[in-house]
């Protein structure tokens, strides 16, 4: 774990202060028991090739469990019931051959289903497994609880109390991708959007990969501010709580080889007349030290100085390469709302914003992440110079092609890039 300050010292025209913590897993994991429960939409939109693909992604996660693995599935429509109970995995056959009883029908009660999901992975919790459901839908809720805060307040509620995480599938271009991806964010999973039912096998694929190999459970950050100086403005890359002096972050799961960066905005309040520190917190459990308990701390000073040239000299350029990214995708994924609420010309204004802090930026030139959302950016714009030319569901296709490459940008995933008519 890494952690810096944009600088060192706090000069009198400075009105805010950031804070990059970076976090590089190890190269190395280990397999860690499941227990997963699948939530299966098989509302009437579902019928073809969404549910045809669907049972075999559930048929290939399947095949990749072994007997310590626990698993469940429930379907869901307009009612939501189990179709397999939380057991271990033993006759695979048997199990696959249950599948044959999900047929389409129905209106979508998302919240029914995914409730018996998470009761299910209750009811088998281990805190040595990773215990997951799996979300899939293609259409907006219409039965039962509807309202996305609420929908997002029992996940979270799940996943801080009960420690069950959330991860969304939305298949196709008619879903909520906004309510899935306040999902999977609330109960600290994945979000993934499959644009064509044959891709449902590859994304479910990758879940399920990276669920097996962990490098270490129970992540936490625990960043400790002077809080009669300052007050938290906006955490960049994950949810997070703010309490009296500390945010916590909880990052669940971290697998081999992955970066979780999280930048954090500060406001000065009340400037400090003497040396202030930050002090974040990393614990997590190790999946390959025999599940042994770490904790990691670092400690940031900043500084007061009458002095500006104090500043002007002690700027840290990896977080200010940070600040230009993350503001930039701040600006895209507001004109992505404003495009949703058809405000066009606000969103074309956010996008050049965007593009201009990149451009001016001292390292624009230098820096593959600079580039890569310049070019993001430059592509949403170029869409929308011919907006009036396309189609309702190409238009549904940039904008959830959108909101997932913004989604993967602010976990710093890889970015798989898509092509837009």
């Amino acid at each position: 774990m890494t952690t810096q300050l944009d600088n060192t010292y706090l000069c009198p025209n400075k009105q805010e202060a950031y804070l990059y913590v970076d976090l590089k897993s190890c190269a190395k994991g280990q397999r860690v028991p499941l227990n997963i429960s699948v939530v299966f939409d098989r509302s009437g939109s579902m019928e073809g090739d969404r549910i045809y693909y669907g049972k075999k992604a559930i048929e290939y996660l399947i095949d990749q469990l072994q007997p310590d693995d626990i698993m469940s599935i429930v379907i869901y429509d307009h009612e939501a019931m189990v179709l397999h109970g939380a057991e271990p995995v033993k006759d695979k056959a048997a199990l696959k051959r249950k599948l044959e009883h999900i047929h389409p029908r129905g209106a979508t009660n998302l919240s029914a289903g995914l409730e018996l999901g998470i009761a299910e992975v209750r009811s088998k919790y281990d805190r040595s497994k990773i215990n997951r459901v799996l979300l899939f839908s293609d259409g907006h809720p219409n039965e039962g609880v509807t309202d996305p805060y609420i929908l997002e307040r029992i996940v979270s509620g799940y996943a801080q109390r009960d420690d069950v995480s959330v991860s969304t599938f939305g298949v196709g271009h008619e879903f909520n991708e906004y309510l899935m991806h306040d999902l999977a964010e609330a109960g600290a999973g994945n979000y993934y959007y499959i644009q064509q039912p044959t891709d449902i096998i590859n994304d479910f694929g990758s879940e399920i990969t990276t669920l097996m190999t962990v490098a270490a459970q129970s992540t936490k950050f625990t960043i400790q501010f002077p809080s009669d100086n300052f007050t938290v403005n906006k955490v960049y890359g994950y949810p997070y709580r703010v309490m009296d002096n500390k945010i916590y972050i909880d990052l669940k799961e971290v697998h081999p080889g992955e970066t979780n960066g999280i930048l954090i905005k500060f406001l000065v309040d009340m400037p400090p007349t003497a040396p202030v520190n930050f002090v974040t917190s990393l614990t997590y459990v190790s999946s390959i030290q025999q599940h042994k308990v770490f904790t990691i701390e670092n400690t940031n000073t900043l500084t007061p100085s009458a002095n500006n040239d104090d500043c002007t000299a002690h700027y840290d350029e990896n977080v200010l390469d940070k600040m230009v990214y993350y503001s930039s995708h701040y600006l895209m994924e507001s004109a992505v709302k404003d495009v949703e609420n058809d405000n066009i010309p606000s969103a074309k204004k956010k996008l050049a914003q965007g593009k201009q802090i990149i451009a001016t930026s001292p390292n624009s030139q230098s820096s593959p992440l600079l580039n890569s959302q310049y070019q993001a950016i430059n592509d949403y714009e170029t869409n929308l110079s011919t907006w009036h030319t396309k189609s309702e569901a190409q238009r549904k296709h940039i904008q959830k092609s959108a909101h997932y490459h913004n989604y993967k940008i602010r976990k710093q995933r890889q970015v798989k890039n898509t092509p837009t008519k």
